[in-house]
């Protein structure tokens, strides 16, 4: 490998470097603005990050989350459960 192409392989890495800086410091801005505004800021996060899912890997965490849920049901985890375990 000669120094040039070492260079522009260096330079390139460089330029998207800045730019995942520059995307980072956007994303706090926002994140930032919403947290100000009173929204819940980590499922904001969460629900941002699964829109940049394909739609398989989206309806996995979807199914896994819904079979989170009856398990947490089954054992007593729930709000609901626990109201009836106080009565």
């Amino acid at each position: 490998m000669s120094n040039a192409e070492l260079t522009t392989y260096a330079r390139q890495a460089a330029a998207h470097m800045r730019e995942i800086d520059e995307a980072r410091e956007l994303l706090k801005d926002v994140l930032q603005s919403a947290k100000d505004a009173g929204i819940n800021t980590k499922a904001l996060r969460r629900v941002a990050r699964e829109m940049t899912l394909e739609r398989e890997k989206r309806e996995k965490i979807y199914e896994d989350e819904a079979q989170l849920s009856m398990f947490r049901d089954e054992v007593g985890l729930t709000a609901p459960a626990y109201r009836e375990a106080a009565e």
